[in-house]
């Protein structure tokens, strides 16, 4: 049996492939995406899906893809909320955008922090008539647990009526 070679660093301890170009890597030569790293993209690029990357196709494709995550989830971070109640605040800007919603959620900040990254990845930095609501699932009366969704209009707060 041949012994493989690390293409990076030219070792013979190899255990790993390239998920993308299905080249030889050490475990130091290699980078490692866990599921949980994109949680909440909904449509996750082909090149992200793979879990293992050689150092060379990690900076060449992945490491962009990353930090442009990391650029929407801070973004998303430090949205504006208006919620329904504070109708009255808004109600001089344009909806013109349909509402987001989201559903299954496990607490009230997830909920609002997927809202406010889907409304990122539109562009928008304002979500207002948010509607954040819960409803108690489980089968008997003794376990229950609640199950968190929302919605949210993206607007820019610019426009005016």
């Amino acid at each position: 049996m041949e012994k493989k070679v690390c293409e990076v660093c030219n070792k013979n301890k190899t255990a790993l492939k390239c998920d993308m170009c299905k080249e030889s890597s050490c475990k130091q030569c290699s980078e490692f995406i866990d599921e949980d790293c994109f949680e909440f993209v909904s449509l996750l690029p082909e090149n992200l899906k793979n879990k293992t990357f050689c150092l060379n196709c990690y900076g060449s494709s992945v490491a962009e893809d990353m930090n442009m995550y990391k650029d929407l989830l801070e973004k998303a971070k430090n949205m504006d909320v208006y919620s329904k109640d504070q109708s009255s605040e808004t109600r001089l800007i344009k909806r013109i955008e349909k509402p987001i919603k989201i559903e299954d959620c496990s607490d009230r900040d997830e909920t609002l922090l997927r809202l406010a990254f889907l409304s990122a990845q539109k562009g928008f930095d304002t979500m207002v008539d948010v509607d954040i609501r819960y409803k108690k699932v489980g089968e008997g009366k003794a376990y229950r647990k609640l199950v968190w969704g929302g919605s949210a209009v993206p607007v820019d707060p610019s426009i005016r009526k």
